[in-house]
């Protein structure tokens, strides 16, 4: 792509300073380069005569480049420029490194040069003397043209010439021409060039009248795409070339295709793509927050990809957007993410949150890197998702779409045209989440209501209703027959409703065998009233059970955590917690945590959730161990529980958030016992060593019991309590005392009868408590996975199923310390407060005499 200008200088000799015959001596032009030196006498004849420069970026920009061009974009106006245009904009332009020349986008193009010429007086044997020198700028704004004629088609360059320095009169009278020239590629359609003033004497130049221009058009109808070039020479007597600067100058491209302006040319270098600046605001908030974390967050983006996500369009990722043209393909992305939105948030996204919301997809549906394109199918990798879809709001999608919309036109997009997508500020900077960190809240602890120590005593297993789920896997034609998580929730309705992971379906066979055939899908629900059971699931596309949340990707599943009744827009909600996971190699526990998410369900409609809203994931930690409700807290707030996972002396974290929707994770803050209430999910710290990947917490007497298996062994057989005084700890046990249960089954001795099976996540269940009479229950299974008829799963059905526990929880008068095992080691041996709370009055635990 060549822009070549060639400014001449034309002139008198400067009159002889010596008596030396005039024959003996001729005269020369030459330029001086950057930082060169000016030497008076040691100039050479046979220096150039010509010199070539580019002007136009002979590489991709860097993302500096990209974000200096955007926001020298930012200060332009979204119209086509004027005529005779202010020529600030190209002394501003920040040029990229080794180039004189920039495409700003399709509209302008920006060349800036300073040059400094020298006279000099030769002898016939090839030595010189500096007689005259002059230097000044040139600046160069080449616009775009675009109308409703094919003479529309056209591009106009501007030529300034100022900062004049001279330091000899006599040079004045030579001569300067400014000549533009347009070529074609092969045998594409031609160009042509006209111009205004063209060649003057230096003084006329320098006396304000330092303007030229030159028209560069084409005017066939069809696309067509040539380069241009520029000459700026120095003559002498008006004909004889002393020097030529050469510039090449950028690619133009007409067409007669974009609707509105048919007719127009700009400039279309695939070193430069156009840049798309959003600039974050009220109006498009979660639009351009949508895009920026899809851009520089896209793993924690939806739908999960089987592999590492890598979204482009971002001036970081040096990777582009290239706009798609074809309807079909368009309306094949857009229905990839809506499809998306659908199955991640709910079909009833667009207004399950109580206003209209939209699904927004990045990258765009407009463009070949779109949701359905973005599927990597190839090789098998299904699943493969390097795009997000999101809801958000209807108003915030409509003005980014109409401002896409607008881009594509004033830039006149063509197929597989590249752009970058640039999020800023209304100051027109990078625009970055504020991603607030920090001390949320203060610690205050309060005041135990009660200071007696606490045991069980009185373990029964077999509790109800263990039978009752016995009894209605026999006979159920297609419902439950076993599980795992067990977590139960009571509704508004007064179902209890209980909450499990992997599921069997039924029937079983008439001997009580499992067929081989049986469905095992990763949750479901039970609902109870009485002994009645009625199992809920969500359901596939040819209306067989399925479950409620689908993965994005072959290989990846979601199990579920606790869950809790919330309020949002005013209804009653069921939120359950749940966890992706993926596997990662061909072993048994070759499985890793992805990612949590919260599902909202209408009480009345269990079968599918109103949306799904992830929740923070970055530290690793799978919050959802445990929910314990703002109704029951005392404090106002809901604490959401999780578990920093280890094979063993597994580690308990605590978050919380205002009221009772959990959903809204901007309001999280998550618990750091030597700092406070903390902003960010990674700030949080770990507390109570020994808990298991499900655990739960219960209101006691104005304290807390936690009960949770014991990590501190794998695979251990011992269930265990905690007391605390608050919701989020410290939490102590009594030594020797703390043993609710020991889980017969695991191990080579346990209760099954090959010795394979292991039991865990033990958790209490609040609405079967009867006085001082509490009821736990954990699962079993068996390292025994085949799918076989002697496998173990379907030899004996009754494995894979809760055993229920009932226990007494009994006070002590023993003065015993608690012992407190915590990561932070800040509250080791510490005793509960002994005094009774005062209204208001809130304590530190370290400062409590025992």
């Amino acid at each position: 792509m060549i822009l070549l200008c060639s400014i001449l200088f034309v002139g008198s000799a400067p009159a002889a300073n010596s008596v030396e015959n005039a024959e003996d001596y001729y005269y020369k032009v030459t330029r001086v380069d950057d930082g060169s030196a000016r030497s008076e006498t040691a100039r050479q004849a046979d220096e150039p005569q010509d010199r070539y420069h580019t002007a136009t970026l002979q590489r991709r920009e860097t993302e500096s480049e990209i974000k200096s061009r955007s926001r020298l974009l930012g200060k332009l106006p979204d119209e086509k420029p004027d005529e005779r245009p202010d020529m600030s904009f190209c002394r501003e332009a920040p040029y990229p490194a080794g180039t004189k020349g920039m495409i700003a986008d399709r509209w302008r193009w920006c060349m800036q040069d300073k040059i400094e010429y020298i006279w000099s007086r030769c002898t016939v044997l090839g030595s010189c003397t500096k007689v005259g020198s002059l230097s000044f700028r040139l600046s160069v704004l080449a616009t775009g043209k675009a109308g409703p004629a094919e003479a529309d088609r056209s591009v106009e360059a501007w030529f300034i010439l100022d900062q004049w320095d001279r330091d000899r009169e006599i040079l004045t009278d030579n001569t300067l021409e400014i000549e533009g020239q347009c070529h074609r590629y092969g045998t594409g359609p031609r160009c042509t060039t006209s111009t205004d003033v063209g060649k003057q004497k230096l003084s006329t130049w320098m006396n304000g009248n330092g303007y030229e221009w030159i028209k560069f058009s084409s005017s066939t109808s069809s696309l067509t795409e040539f380069p241009i070039d520029f000459s700026l020479t120095v003559l002498q007597n008006g004909t004889a070339k002393h020097y030529t600067d050469n510039y090449e100058g950028p690619n133009v491209r007409c067409d007669s295709t974009s609707a509105g302006r048919r007719h127009g040319c700009g400039f279309a270098d695939q070193n430069i793509p156009m840049i798309h600046r959003i600039t974050h605001s009220a109006e498009n908030k979660e639009y351009a927050e949508h895009v920026k974390q899809a851009q520089s967050d896209p793993d924690r983006t939806m739908p999960t990809s089987a592999q590492k996500k890598s979204i482009p369009g971002s001036p970081e990722s040096l990777t582009t957007l290239s706009y798609l043209t074809n309807k079909s393909a368009s309306d094949a992305n857009g229905r990839k993410a809506i499809s998306a939105c659908q199955r991640i948030y709910g079909r009833s996204y667009a207004t399950s949150a109580g206003y209209a919301r939209e699904c927004d997809e990045y990258p765009y549906r407009s463009t070949h890197q779109g949701a359905k394109s973005a599927e990597d199918t190839s090789g098998g990798n299904d699943g493969f998702n390097h795009f997000s879809s999101k809801p958000i709001k209807k108003e915030h999608n409509g003005s980014g779409g109409t401002a896409l919309g607008n881009f594509y036109s004033f830039q006149r997009m063509l197929e597989k045209d590249q752009f970058y997508v640039h999020v800023v500020t209304s100051s027109g900077g990078d625009y970055v989440a504020a991603a607030l960190t920090g001390v949320a809240a203060p610690i205050e602890y309060s005041q135990c209501e009660s200071t007696a120590l606490v045991e069980a005593v009185d373990a029964s297993p077999g509790a109800w209703p263990e039978k009752t789920f016995n009894d209605y896997a026999k006979t159920t034609p297609d419902g439950w027959t076993g599980g795992d998580s067990t977590y139960s929730v009571t509704l508004p309705d007064g179902r209890r409703l209980w909450l499990f992971s992997d599921t069997f379906l039924g029937p079983l066979n008439p001997n009580g065998t499992r067929p081989t055939s049986a469905p095992l899908i990763n949750q479901s629900f039970v609902s109870q009233v009485g002994d009645s059971l009625t199992t809920i699931t969500g359901r596939a596309e040819d209306g067989s059970r399925a479950a409620f949340l689908q993965p994005s990707a072959a290989n990846h599943w979601y199990w579920l955590g606790d869950g809790q009744i919330a309020t949002v827009g005013g209804k009653k909600v069921l939120q359950v917690v749940f966890h992706e996971w993926h596997k990662f190699g061909s072993g048994a526990w070759d499985f890793g945590f992805k990612r949590g998410v919260v599902a909202t369900f209408d009480t009345d409609n269990l079968t599918e959730p109103l949306s799904i809203a992830p929740i923070p994931s970055a530290s690793g930690v799978q919050w959802g161990a445990g929910v314990l409700s703002a109704d029951q807290s005392n404090d106002g707030y809901s604490y959401i529980y999780g578990v920093n996972d280890a094979p063993i002396n597994k580690k308990m974290r605590i978050a919380r958030v205002k009221g009772n929707d959990l959903s809204n994770t901007d309001g999280w803050q998550f618990f750091n016992s030597s700092k406070g209430w903390m902003y960010g999910e990674t700030e949080g710290s770990d507390e109570t060593v020994g808990v298991a990947n499900e655990y739960s917490i219960t209101p006691h007497n104005g304290g807390f019991i936690l009960l949770s298996q014991d990590s501190t062994e794998a695979f251990s057989g011992k269930i265990r309590i905690w007391k605390g005084c608050d919701p989020f700890g410290p939490f102590g046990s009594w030594s020797g005392h703390e043993t609710v249960y020991t889980m017969p089954e695991p191990g080579p001795f346990g209760t099954c009868e090959d010795g394979n099976c292991f039991a865990y996540n033990a958790h209490v269940h609040p609405s079967l408590r009867q006085g001082d009479r509490w009821t736990l229950s954990y699962n079993v299974n068996n390292f025994d996975s085949r799918v076989t008829t002697d496998g173990a799963h379907y030899r004996d059905p009754t494995i894979y199923r809760p055993r229920f526990v009932s226990f007494r929880l009994v006070e002590s008068s023993s003065r015993a310390k608690l012992n407190f095992s915590t990561a932070t080691k800040r509250a080791e041996d510490v005793c509960l407060p002994r005094e009774r709370p005062i209204a208001g009055k809130v304590i530190s635990m370290q400062k409590t005499n025992c």
